[in-house]
């Protein structure tokens, strides 16, 4: 009878319990879920990753914010002040609208101001209420010439200052006369500098010795305009109150907004007819 020897059995390490699989989570009710979740702002898991959500403190302007901040932010800053995200904001807003504000009046008060005219007296070159933008600031360095519309204060006899418009005829040193269209042929009759007869689109209209100029040769005083409307039966002008210092003088009209039909340019600016 053979004898059996015992099988050989491979070496084992250290016994190791069995894997065990985690038990099923108990069923929860929703408040015990939401008892459960992780605080607004926070997130659960490992990591600690940001907030998908904003916090509280982010929703109230508490926190910082990045990147550079307005002038008023620093400013209030230095002052001790705090600002947080929504007052950086806001203070953002007011400063592009405060320079914004401060641009339109630089501009309205030294480049162009806006003027309507109430009256006919310039009547077909501008209608009455019609609306336009007047060039205050190419006149620093040339002046106004014979032909050109202008804008100037006026001295009414109330006392009232206000802005008329007419057209320039002729300027200091220089002689005018008018001879009257009415009584005289329209070869004959119009106005006249030094002598001359004026020609051209400028002065292509009907013109009336009216006023206490009449038909006299009057001569402009150095430092003063002599202006006419081109509506010359209903205008007051200079044949009435004489003429204009240049010290009023305020620029001429370059851009017409009103009425719409007639938006653009005018008064010969980018070849515009005069």
């Amino acid at each position: 009878m053979e004898d059996k020897l015992p099988e050989e059995r491979p070496v084992q390490g250290p016994e190791q319990d069995p894997p065990q699989t985690p038990p099923e989570p108990a069923a929860s009710s929703p408040a015990d879920a939401f008892a459960a979740a992780p605080p607004w702002g926070q997130t659960s898991g490992e990591g600690g990753a940001e907030g998908v959500f904003p916090s509280s403190a982010e929703l109230l302007g508490e926190e910082e914010a990045p990147g550079p901040r307005p002038f008023l932010a620093r400013l209030l800053n230095r002052l001790g002040i705090h600002t947080g995200r929504r007052a950086i904001w806001l203070l953002d807003w007011i400063q592009v609208l405060g320079v914004a504000a401060f641009l339109a009046w630089l501009t309205m008060s030294f480049v162009v101001v806006r003027m309507r005219v109430p009256t006919g007296s310039m009547e077909p070159t501008i209608q009455t209420h019609s609306s336009f933008f007047v060039d205050k600031i190419s006149f620093l360095w040339h002046q106004p010439q014979p032909g050109d519309i202008v804008v100037f204060w006026h001295d009414e006899t109330s006392g009232e200052r206000v802005r008329y418009v007419k057209r320039l005829i002729a300027v200091g040193g220089q002689t005018v006369q008018i001879k009257d269209c009415g009584r005289l042929s329209s070869e004959e009759c119009g106005v006249y500098v030094n002598g001359q007869k004026l020609t051209g689109e400028a002065f292509d209209r009907p013109y009336y010795a009216q006023g206490k100029m009449g038909s006299d040769v009057w001569t402009v005083p150095e430092g003063h305009y002599f202006v006419l409307g081109d509506n010359s039966r209903n205008s007051l002008d200079g044949r009435f109150w004489g003429y204009v210092d240049v010290k009023d003088f305020i620029g001429e009209p370059f851009l017409r907004v009103w009425p719409l039909n007639q938006f653009g340019f005018m008064n010969g600016y980018f070849g515009t007819a005069r």
